[in-house]
């Protein structure tokens, strides 16, 4: 009876460990590039297990579409200073993330520059983001990237200089 127990109790161990490296993986998103996307915001669900900015944007053929972007858990982007009410619906933003590799209207967020200029840090573990900023700003490309234009890596952005 004890040996049975034993055994369950590694089984769903393992099962729930399994579920859980399955569902942290970023495989979906390519962690080579950031491309900025700029719109005014929809919806900002700061839910487990991640949360979502959801913003309308227009693509690269000039049609507006709804863009949504995958940011961590609410308890980490808390750390951030992150909060409930820090999107607000209409509000404008650009967002810097590591696109789908599919091609569709949505990425892994890096950060998000708000209307005021100040940029948040809502990521999962996607980028480095204290870096990104650094040589996003080291470059000037916060004020001179252009909507779906594409930026090197934080490793390769701050040899650029």
């Amino acid at each position: 009876m004890q040996l049975s127990k034993s055994i369950a109790a590694i089984g769903l161990t393992f099962a729930f460990t399994v579920n859980a490296l399955a569902h942290h993986s970023f495989a979906m998103f390519d962690m080579s590039r950031h491309v900025l996307v700029e719109g005014n915001v929809t919806s900002w669900d700061f839910d487990n297990p991640h949360s979502r900015l959801h913003i309308e944007g227009l693509d690269e053929n000039g049609q507006m579409q709804t863009w949504s972007f995958e940011g961590a858990a609410p308890m980490q982007a808390a750390r951030e200073g992150v909060s409930r009410s820090t999107f607000r619906t209409g509000e404008f933003v650009r967002v810097i993330m590591s696109p789908l590799r599919d091609g569709g209207h949505a990425g892994a967020i890096c950060f998000v520059i708000k209307e005021d200029g100040n940029p948040v840090r809502p990521s999962d573990g996607t980028c480095n983001a204290l870096t990104v900023i650094e040589s996003w700003q080291v470059n000037g490309w916060i004020d001179d990237t252009a909507h779906l234009e594409e930026r090197p890596t934080a490793g390769s952005a701050l040899e650029a200089e």
